[in-house]
């Protein structure tokens, strides 16, 4: 048995060093996959946020906007249609511009 154990041999010092380099390697590339994804995911959801706010501004009655954001609203009316502009900036500093006409539906 003793004769079994000496002919067993584990890893080299240079094959676990490079084992470690590598998964070390593979580990941080994820890392900063998963921070871009996240981030981009972030500025998508802002980018949503802000079309969203942008039309619910452009609704006859007005809805507030949250706390950092900011929103210029025009309205005109021309005979009997009224056209609401709507300008929303985030809290990042993007802008939407969004125009929107009513008008009364005769039946």
């Amino acid at each position: 048995m003793p004769d079994a154990l000496a002919k067993t041999r584990g890893f080299s010092l240079p094959e676990v060093l490079l084992a470690m380099l590598l998964m070390v390697s593979v580990v941080t590339a994820l890392g900063g996959y998963y921070r871009s994804l996240a981030l981009s995911n972030h500025q998508l959801n802002q980018y949503r946020q802000l079309w969203r706010y942008a039309w619910l501004q452009t609704q006859r009655q007005a809805h507030p906007v949250p706390e950092g954001w900011s929103s210029q609203r025009v309205q005109t009316t021309s005979q009997r249609c009224v056209s609401i502009n709507v300008t929303i900036t985030t809290p990042l500093g993007k802008q939407g511009h969004m125009t929107r006409l009513h008008c009364p539906v005769n039946l």
